[in-house]
C-alpha cells in the first residue's frame, strides 16, 4: 500500500499539473473548497496550557514553510509569553518554541534579549509577518504581572534563513525602562496595546519598511492610535507618530497594510463614534493624512448573548498585490446577530463600497474575521456559531472572492469539530479566545489558524490549542 507521504505527493503533483494546463482565467473562477483533514495540531505542549491569540505568515518564494505565533502560557509560572512555530511541511507539521528571553531562559538568544535583561516576565499580543527574503517580523508586547507594570515594552522579534535563524529582538517602544519603574502608579503610565505589522515587501522605494501601528494609552488623556517604523530591517524605530487626533479619543484595534505602490494604509475602532477610521501614507510613511471615518458599525455585544468570552469589532484589513484594492472586514450586529462585513475600495482609500455580508448565511453568529490577499484571491476566516442550535458552539468557516471583493463563494467549513468557547482556559477559570485569530495564503492554498477548545476537559482544563488547515 502507498504510504501517506508518497500518496500526498502523487495527488500533489497530479494537482499541481492540472492547474498548469488549466487557463489562468478558469483557474480564477475556481474557489479552493478542499479542507485537508485532519485538522492540525500546532501547538503541542504536556503542560496541557492554553493559547490563543495567533496570526501565521507565508513565504511567497516557499510554499512548504510557514510561520505563526500566539499567545502562550506554556511557563513554568503560567504568565504568557509569545510563542514561535514553523512548519517546513507546508502545516502538516510543527516545531514549538517560545521567543528567546523568558524568565529562565538561559539560551545565548535568551540572554541576549533586551527583555530578559529588563526582567519582564510577560509577553502578550504577539503578531507576525514576513517578506520575500526569508525575514521573519514578530511584534509582541512584554510587561509584568502589576497593573503598572502593563505598561511595558513594544518589542520587535526578527529571525532569518525562512524562520529557521533567530537575529534579534529590538524595543520599538518602552512605556517602562524596567519593571520597577512605576512612572507615578498606574494613572500616569504609558500603556502600549494591540499593536499590529506590515512589511514594505514591494520592491520600490519603500521596500524593506517595517511599519508597527499600536494603541497609546496615556491615564485620563485617553487613548489614541500612534505609529512607529523601522528603514533598517527593525533594528532601529522612529519616534511615534500619532495617527489619531481629538476629539477622536478612544480608540483601539490598529490594522495595517502596504499596497502595490508602497502605500502604507492603517485603520482602527473608534469606541466613541462607532466607527471605523482610516488614514493612508503616500511617503513610506513619514506623513499620513487627517483619519476619516470610513463605515459605521454597530459593535457585537460583550459578551454574546448566553456566551462569556470577549470580542469585539475591530477591522482587519489586506491589500490586492494585482490590483491594489483594499478590503476591510469586521465584526458586526447591525442585523441583530454578529456578521462579518467588507467594505472595499479601489482608489487607494479615497472612497469605499457600502459594506457587504461575506457570511452566506444569517444564522447564529459569525466573528474574529482574519483576512489575506493572493494573486487576486481575497480570503476571508472567521469563527462561526451556525450549526449550532444553541449559537454558541463554533467552527471555522472559510469564504474566497475571485472578483476583487466584489462576491464571495458559498463557504466552507473548515473545523472537523466544534468547539465550545465558553469553557474556562485563563488560570482565573474564565473564558477566553484571544481578540483575533489569523491567515495566510500562498500557492498551496489558504491556511487559516485559530484557537480551540476541543482538548479542554475535565481533566485538562486550559489546554487550549492553535489549529490550523490548508484549504486546497
Amino acid at each position: 500500500m502507498m504510504n501517506r507521504i508518497a500518496r500526498s505527493f502523487l495527488i500533489g503533483t497530479m494537482a499541481f499539473v492540472l492547474l498548469a494546463l488549466t487557463p489562468l482565467s478558469a483557474q480564477a473562477s475556481q474557489g479552493l473548497t478542499h479542507v485537508e483533514h485532519p485538522n492540525v495540531l500546532v501547538t503541542i505542549d504536556p503542560e496541557a496550557s492554553s493559547q490563543n491569540e495567533v496570526t501565521i505568515a507565508a513565504f511567497p518564494s516557499d510554499r512548504n514553510i510557514l510561520v505563526a505565533t500566539a499567545r502562550d502560557t506554556r511557563q513554568a509560572s503560567g504568565f504568557s509569553w509569545a510563542g514561535y512555530y514553523r512548519s517546513t511541511d507546508g502545516g502538516d507539521t510543527w516545531q514549538n518554541a517560545l521567543v528567546p528571553g523568558f524568565p529562565g531562559d538561559t539560551s545565548p538568544e535568551g540572554l541576549s534579549s533586551p527583555v530578559h535583561e529588563a526582567g519582564w516576565k510577560i509577553g502578550s499580543d504577539p503578531v507576525i509577518t514576513t517578506d520575500r527574503e526569508g525575514r521573519v517580523y514578530l511584534a509582541w508586547l512584554s510587561f509584568g504581572p502589576t497593573t503598572t507594570e502593563f505598561a511595558g515594552w513594544l518589542v520587535l522579534t526578527r529571525y532569518s534563513n525562512f524562520g529557521a535563524t533567530y537575529d534579534f529582538t529590538s524595543v520599538v517602544f518602552a512605556g517602562h525602562d524596567t519593571p520597577s519603574d512605576k512612572l507615578g502608579g498606574p494613572g500616569n503610565s504609558r500603556v502600549t496595546d494591540k499593536e499590529w505589522i506590515a512589511v514594505d515587501d514591494t520592491g520600490g522605494t519603500c521596500d524593506g519598511n517595517v511599519y508597527i501601528p499600536w494603541a497609546f494609552f496615556e491615564g485620563s488623556h485617553g487613548t489614541k492610535i500612534v505609529l512607529q517604523r523601522s528603514t533598517d530591517g527593525g533594528l532601529t524605530w522612529t519616534p511615534i507618530l500619532s495617527l489619531s487626533h481629538s476629539p477622536n479619543s478612544q480608540n483601539q484595534g490598529a490594522t495595517v497594510a502596504v499596497g502595490p505602490g508602497g502605500e502604507v494604509y492603517v485603520a482602527w475602532e473608534d469606541f466613541h463614534k462607532d466607527q471605523i477610521l482610516f488614514t493612508r501614507s503616500l511617503d513610506c510613511g513619514q506623513t499620513f493624512d487627517v483619519e476619516q471615518g470610513i463605515a459605521s458599525i454597530v459593535p457585537v455585544p460583550e459578551p454574546l448573548p448566553g456566551s462569556a468570552y470577549r470580542l469585539d469589532s475591530f477591522p482587519r484589513m489586506a491589500v490586492s498585490q494585482t490590483t491594489g484594492s483594499i478590503f476591510m472586514t469586521w465584526a458586526d450586529y447591525r442585523s441583530g446577530d454578529a456578521d462579518v462585513l467588507l467594505a472595499r475600495s479601489t482608489d487607494r482609500g479615497l472612497s469605499w463600497s457600502p459594506p457587504s455580508r461575506v457570511n452566506d448565511v444569517t444564522t447564529n453568529h459569525q466573528i474574529f474575521p482574519a483576512i489575506t490577499t493572493f494573486r487576486g484571491r481575497v480570503d476571508v476566516s472567521f469563527y462561526d456559531s451556525r450549526n449550532d442550535p444553541g449559537g454558541k458552539l463554533l467552527d471555522i468557516y472559510y469564504a474566497q472572492s475571485n472578483d476583487d471583493g466584489v462576491t464571495f463563494l458559498p463557504n466552507v467549513r473548515v473545523t472537523d469539530a466544534a468547539f465550545d468557547p465558553n469553557l474556562g482556559v485563563t488560570g482565573g477559570g474564565a473564558a477566553f479566545l484571544g481578540d483575533y485569530n489569523g491567515i495566510a495564503s500562498n500557492a498551496a492554498g489558504a491556511h487559516p489558524i485559530w484557537a480551540d477548545n476541543r482538548n479542554v476537559s475535565i481533566n485538562a482544563l486550559r489546554d487550549q490549542d492553535i489549529y490550523t488547515a490548508t484549504i486546497s
